[in-house]
């Protein structure tokens, strides 16, 4: 088994449609595979039945961005993707999202950088637009070369074009995934976690930790661990890949030990039956 627990497509801020990814998965040699578009569960059907065609698993998961001033995103695996109180809060945050993009564009028109949100007309109907798809309209007006020098120049908090993002609380994003009978766990903890605020989403009902990521050292990796042997918390690891472009494109290259997938199954068992 090949595991990568953490992807996104087309349906958030990847770059490549669902079957895409799956094909590109497939041919790294990954077995199972979870995508965790943002605010979306639009790819979940297409990918999974790409998947089913080529013999691999598909994980079925979200990753929720709570609000800027907390900084915590919560992935959720094996989701119940059609719970319709899990699609309403989806539904309420992509809009959410298209207001915080308007005002971002109004910022960029406001500096002669004519953009506007009907220019992202052709997503797939349940796509959240954010500011990476900005970032790839101003590489393709040729204002930047990058989406990462977009973020440094014009998106990035304190940049001119940026806009805040009141998003849910941590509470709320593990209490949808709970809903939804899906398994809560913080990802990438190493930009931010300390462990005064994993113990508090421990609290609110936290089940896992993204311990296996790209950039996370050896001692996080091993403080990670530690942290979810006491606290009784899954383990879990991906790429964050997002697909040719994005920067984020290391598909299969994190080694997440291929027991973690039944862990993370036994623990919605667990929690569900």
């Amino acid at each position: 088994m090949k595991v990568d627990l953490h992807t996104h497509s087309n349906y958030s801020d990847g770059t490549l449609d669902p079957e895409e990814l799956i094909q590109k998965a497939h041919d790294l040699g990954i077995s199972h595979l979870a995508l965790c578009d943002h605010d979306s569960t639009g790819g979940l059907e297409t990918a999974r039945a790409k998947a089913t065609g080529l013999n691999m698993t598909l994980i079925s998961g979200i990753e929720i961005n709570t609000s800027e001033t907390s900084s915590v995103h919560i992935l959720g695996y094996f989701i119940d993707e059609k719970s319709e109180d899990l699609q309403k809060t989806l539904r309420d945050h992509r809009e959410i999202r298209a207001k915080r993009s308007e005002m971002i564009l109004e910022r960029l028109r406001q500096m002669g950088i004519k953009i506007h949100l009907s220019d992202f007309g052709g997503r797939k109907e349940t796509a959240s637009i954010g500011r990476p798809h900005i970032a790839d309209k101003l590489k393709e007006k040729g204002v930047v070369f990058s989406r990462q020098e977009a973020f440094e120049k014009y998106l990035a908090k304190g940049k001119s074009a940026y806009a805040f993002y009141e998003g849910p609380t941590p509470q709320r994003a593990i209490e949808i995934i709970l809903q939804a009978k899906g398994v809560p766990v913080v990802a990438h903890p190493g930009f931010f976690v300390s462990k005064e605020m994993m113990d508090n989403l421990v609290k609110l009902g936290l089940q896992g930790i993204e311990t296996y990521y790209p950039t996370h050292r050896p001692d996080q990796i091993k403080w990670f661990l530690d942290l979810a042997k006491s606290r009784d918390l899954v383990v879990t690891g991906g790429s964050d890949y997002h697909g040719p472009g994005s920067g984020h494109e290391l598909l299969g290259q994190v080694p997440v030990p291929a027991e973690v997938v039944d862990r993370i199954w036994e623990r919605k068992q667990k929690l569900f039956g």
